[in-house]
């Protein structure tokens, strides 16, 4: 009997020694992630502002209401639809023809790759003043360009332009993005057989029934998640807007998660902001469901 309680003994001090090395880790998520989680939800029902910090009251649904009231905001979802939309379906289509062009070896290669993944290695925000920089109306470079091709005849405002507002930063987001298929389209690509493309070849099929009967349905799978992925990481990415045009000019070029941004710096109105805050977290919720739905599908077909 003895033996069994020292090893029952032991299994439970093993237990403990792992509870306590995980408990730091534990507190951390817990203080760091759920309680702001859950206070923002409590508090997107609460009159909160700088200067009722802390006697705040209960008013219901009423951030709610006046956040659907605010022509601003719901500009947001418009503007949030065009740029998730722009943005992945831009980077798929350009990152796709780059993994397609670096398949075949050629005289620099490797510099070139350096070249074109780079950006993704850079945070939004250094790629917003960047890119802030070569739109700007009065020195940027991109202004100069067009100038000296004489395709303009004087500098534009890109970022102070309502209509240009948005497209630039899409390009930025483009630039920057498109290296992510890239990287990952190559290295689906790489674990196509080759034999298939001989086996073709022989049987006369060109380039183009070679891309549409062999190369997109082979990688079909990973395509389509990543593209989910991207739409996700999509949304909720207001680093490069803040950095770039803070939402302007008159809110042309915010979407909702910089709208929240925006707002929480100017720290007028924190119950509105949560109430903002969940709604984005609840789009990012589906997003994430049709996500995980799409992987587990395809999983289940490829079995």
């Amino acid at each position: 009997m003895r033996p069994s309680k020292n090893k029952l003994s032991k299994k439970m001090r093993d237990r403990l020694f792992i509870a306590l090395f995980l408990l730091p880790g534990l507190f951390m998520i817990l203080v760091m992630l759920y309680y702001p989680a859950v206070d923002g939800i409590v508090m997107s029902f609460q009159d909160v502002k700088s200067y009722n910090i802390f006697s705040k009251k209960f008013i219901g649904l009423d951030n709610y209401r006046n956040l659907f009231d605010n022509i601003t905001y719901l500009g947001t979802w418009k503007n949030t639809v065009i740029w998730v939309f722009c943005c992945v379906a831009i980077e798929f289509l350009l990152g796709f023809g780059i993994a397609l062009l670096l398949q075949k070896p050629f005289f620099g290669k490797k510099l070139y790759e350096c070249v074109v993944f780079m950006p993704w290695a850079l945070s939004g925000f250094m790629v917003g003043i960047m890119w802030k920089w070569m739109f700007n109306g009065s020195n940027g470079v991109i202004n100069d360009i067009l100038m000296r091709l004489g395709i303009v005849e004087r500098q534009v405002g890109f970022l102070s332009n309502p209509d240009y507002a948005l497209p630039c930063v899409i390009v930025a987001k483009v630039w920057t993005g498109m290296a992510f298929f890239a990287i990952i389209i190559m290295a689906a690509l790489k674990t196509i057989p080759q034999d298939m493309y001989e086996a073709a070849a022989i049987d006369g099929a060109g380039p183009l029934k070679k891309f549409f009967y062999i190369t997109l349905p082979s990688i079909r799978v990973i395509l389509l998640l990543m593209v989910l992925l991207r739409a996700v990481q999509t949304i909720n990415a207001p680093d490069l807007i803040f950095g770039m045009t803070q939402g302007g000019p008159a809110g042309s070029s915010h979407i909702a998660s910089s709208y929240i941004m925006t707002e929480v710096v100017k720290g007028n109105d924190y119950g509105l902001v949560s109430a903002a805050g969940v709604i984005l977290w609840l789009v990012t919720l589906v997003c994430t469901g049709i996500y995980i739905a799409c992987t587990n599908t395809l999983k289940g077909g490829d079995e």
